[in-house]
């Protein structure tokens, strides 16, 4: 009787000791996915910054070159004028 209870136990155990390596490689794997999302969330927060930077950017040449194009039609008023 008591063999059985130890083989029981012993089986329990190695159930128990299966089932927390199982658990561990699986919080493992876990925590390598969320690192990989930590860095996927980083990149894309790098890309908002570096489109934001280039919007403004857009919208300053823009700006400028419709002041340009403003400043070459009244000399070419000019020109015509004379």
């Amino acid at each position: 009787m008591k063999e059985e209870k130890l083989k029981q136990l012993e089986l329990l155990i190695s159930q128990a000791s299966s089932r927390l390596q199982t658990m561990q490689r699986e919080l493992t794997s876990a925590r390598q996915k969320i690192r990989a999302q930590e860095d996927t969330i980083n990149r894309l927060r790098e890309g908002e910054i570096e489109l934001r930077t280039l919007r403004e950017w857009k919208r300053n040449t823009v700006s400028a070159l419709k002041k340009l194009e403003a400043r070459i039609d009244k000399e070419l008023s000019k020109v015509q004028k004379s």
